[in-house]
């Protein structure tokens, strides 16, 4: 045995047997008021009993370590419910909340059910339906280094995101939300987000949020699936299918959205989009998009901007409402069998003030195949560059050395997923249109591979490259 793995077995004992130790000295209740009672002592690891608990208000105002964190969790989850006016508030840190059932609970304002402000805590292994008596989040990130994982989300009726995250000043938040299930009816105004990150004050902070291996399912609580209002955010390994929306760079610079799938196959009437670009030095690479119908716009849309606001300086908020989108790179994408227009460059001009069109767009090694013409450009002239794009049917546009005309053989992968057999070299050159931080978050191997334009499938594993459509047996509780 090489030291290498000496070294691992001896961690795995040692943490196995700190987890033994932590379960032989949990504390058992039965009760929202014993609960209270072992949370007064700082228990740091309490299990619930089976049941329903009526109105859990708590507060959580003491703090683990990294190696010994304050476990809450249901002793068989998915059985212990949480219903009435209920609250949490986790105010420590290395705290974890664990497999519990909020389901049908009627709060009496609007605040969230969680809401986190420290460092390093868990929301895991739970599920959240139904609580609509009055809107407000289900759960509010804030702090940093938190993380949301294996949670199911359905059934919100009222107003607000399912998640939400307000950015600090300084430091980002540093969040992880991974592996949930999120579905949402319309709410048929604006709020219905399932998740929003950062609002408009916080639009030119750094929140360093990832969102990664999430399936949306019939996630159509408004036209943003997700709203992203901060900078240097993440969105990776994500499956949106059925979606009456788009994932949207609403406000920020620096957001990644890599290797998701947007699929539909509801048909030409689906009113399902893709991806919304707005601001700057933003990048989508190496997404799948199939079978998508906007109600208006494009699959891939870029937002117009709007001059300085007088009443938002007034009210200290940043003056500009709708920053002018330039400089975001487009690569690596695969567009099949889609029901509307590829790329809008104008999608919303001339709406609520929007007068500057997007310019200065970067376009490589995307692949569309389809019937409907791609691209619809300002009737002005647009500083747009396009290198190494292949496609087959029609561009729309005035022919472009970099929209190269091909005859695809599609595969088909799975369903909904179909690739081309062979298709052309890609080019490198989209790297040097973007900073070298974003190029060190991102783990799209295609082109370090020297694998031909489009998107990249890795061949198995979690991390590398874009996989498999997501099913609900691969997100949310276990216990479900």
């Amino acid at each position: 045995m090489n030291y290498f793995k000496k070294i691992v077995l001896i961690l795995f004992v040692f943490s196995l047997s700190t987890s033994l130790f932590a379960k032989n000295k949990a504390v058992l209740v039965k009760s929202v008021k014993e609960l209270k009672s072992a949370i007064k002592n700082e228990s740091n690891y309490i299990q619930l009993a089976d049941g329903n608990y009526t109105d859990l208000r708590i507060a959580l105002n003491y703090s683990g370590t990294e190696k010994q964190n304050v476990v809450i969790e249901a002793q068989n989850p998915g059985k212990v419910v949480i219903i009435g006016n209920s609250h949490i508030d986790v105010n420590g840190d290395y705290i974890q909340l664990i497999g519990f059932d909020f389901d049908n609970g009627k709060r009496q304002k609007s605040e969230a059910l969680i809401m986190i402000e420290g460092k390093n805590n868990r929301v895991s292994e739970t599920r959240f339906r139904n609580y609509n008596t009055v809107g407000g989040v289900w759960i509010q990130l804030n702090g940093q280094y938190n993380r949301v994982d294996h949670c199911w989300f359905e059934g919100k009726t009222s107003g607000a995101s399912y998640v939400n995250v307000d950015v600090p000043k300084k430091g980002g938040n540093h969040h992880l939300v991974d592996h949930n299930f999120f579905a949402r009816p319309p709410l048929k105004r604006n709020g219905g987000s399932a998740l929003r990150i950062g609002h408009g004050s916080m639009a030119t902070r750094f929140c360093y949020t990832v969102v990664e291996f999430n399936l949306f399912d019939d996630c159509s609580g408004e036209s943003e699936i997700m709203s992203s209002k901060s900078c240097g955010n993440m969105f990776r390994y994500n499956t949106f299918f059925n979606c009456k929306g788009g994932l949207s760079f609403r406000q920020g610079e620096q957001g990644i959205i890599e290797s998701n799938y947007f699929i539909s196959n509801k048909g030409e009437n689906n009113r399902c989009s893709g991806v919304g670009v707005k601001n700057r030095r933003n990048l989508v690479l190496n997404n799948y998009f199939y079978g998508l119908s906007p109600k208006k716009g494009s699959v891939i849309g870029f937002g117009a901007g709007s001059p300085p606001d007088p009443k938002r300086v007034a009210q200290g908020i940043i003056a500009i409402h709708f920053p002018k989108t330039a400089e975001n790179v487009i690569a690596h994408n695969l567009l099949v069998r889609n029901q509307g227009k590829l790329f809008d460059m104008v999608s919303d001009l001339g709406h609520r003030n929007k007068i500057f069109p997007s310019d200065s767009m970067y376009f490589f090694n995307n692949q569309m195949v389809g019937s409907i013409p791609f691209i619809k450009l300002h009737s002005e002239p647009q500083h747009m560059v396009w290198d190494n794009n292949y496609y087959q049917g029609k561009t729309g546009i005035e022919k472009n050395a970099g929209l190269l005309k091909s005859k695809f053989k599609l595969e088909k992968r799975t369903n909904y997923v179909f690739v081309p057999k062979k298709s052309g070299e890609a080019s490198k050159a989209w790297m040097d249109y973007l900073p070298k931080q974003m190029l060190d978050r991102i783990e799209f191997a295609g082109v370090k591979e020297n694998l031909p334009a489009g998107v990249y499938f890795a061949p198995e594993g979690e991390r590398g490259g874009l996989q498999k459509v997501l099913t609900k047996k691969d997100v949310g509780p276990s216990w479900k």
